[in-house]
């Protein structure tokens, strides 16, 4: 696979691209090795010129963050950005058949490797701060991309693309929110902040699609007070059924991957 040209196609004409790639036969790792892994390192390499060789300024004003600091930011965002790669994919693959469609990983890998391709080539926007809008609209692009691969990969019923997209996207927050813990940890400046709950008791969000209303039932998402065993969790409301993500287990997670981290750092010390 030519990673130039394959990132050429998929960004100017991901409609002729997918049924392409859906012939094509992967594994995990010939799809992360070696184009996501090259293809990661731009947004992160990006960040790390921009905020401490650049700097954000303006008005004669330039702040830049130390050089430690943003060496431990690119690590940690490049390896979180693999480990988040991973996860949506499983995520694709596991909720496909909710939208009627086929269970696949290496499918679901594909969807987020390739169909993130323009944000990721993005990310040497970052070079320069001033310029991120446009990153924001390369990631808004990407989600168009993904939006025309889901049907041709997963197999779901194209009326339902857009349900599974909403889906997608609020499970990839809370991903997002639980791998966000673990890179805290190796990250200075984040070490102080804290993340509040997901929801208060009775709170619920409505998102309306042309294919119905998704909604977001938060009641329990960050109820558990710590040591009980009631499982919290996030229920997302579906036309086609309901999604329910067990917060608790995916803490658990965390505290797993976190341990992981902390035995492998007290390893290399020794």
């Amino acid at each position: 696979m030519d990673i130039v040209e394959r990132a050429k196609q998929i960004t100017l004409q991901p409609a002729a691209a997918w049924p392409v790639i859906e012939t094509e036969p992967h594994t995990p790792q010939s799809l992360f090795v070696p184009y996501l892994l090259i293809l990661s390192a731009i947004p992160a390499v990006g960040s790390f010129i921009g905020m401490s060789i650049f700097g954000i300024g303006g008005f004669g004003v330039t702040i830049r963050v130390p050089i430690v600091n943003g060496l431990a930011m690119v690590i940690t965002t490049y390896i979180m950005s693999l480990v988040m790669a991973f996860a949506m994919g499983w995520l694709v693959s596991t909720l496909a058949p909710t939208f009627g469609g086929k269970s696949d990983l290496v499918s679901g890998l594909k969807v987020v490797v390739f169909g993130t391709t323009p944000m990721m080539l993005a990310g040497v926007l970052n070079v320069v701060p001033a310029l991120g809008i446009l990153g924001l609209l390369a990631a808004i692009y990407s989600l168009y991309v993904i939006y025309l691969g889901l049907p041709v990969l997963m197999k779901n019923p194209k009326e339902k693309t857009v349900v599974y997209m909403v889906v997608l996207i609020i499970a990839s927050i809370v991903a997002g929110v639980v791998l966000g813990i673990v890179s805290a940890m190796f990250t200075p400046s984040m070490h102080g902040m804290r993340m509040g709950a997901m929801g208060g008791p009775g709170g619920n969000a409505t998102i309306s699609t042309p294919m119905g209303d998704i909604k977001v039932d938060t009641a329990k998402a960050g109820a558990t007070a710590p040591g009980t065993s009631d499982n919290a969790a996030l229920t997302i409301k579906t036309p086609d059924g309901e999604v329910k993500l067990d917060l608790q287990k995916m803490e658990e997670m965390a505290k797993k991957l976190e341990a992981a981290a902390s035995a492998a750092q007290q390893a290399k010390k020794e």
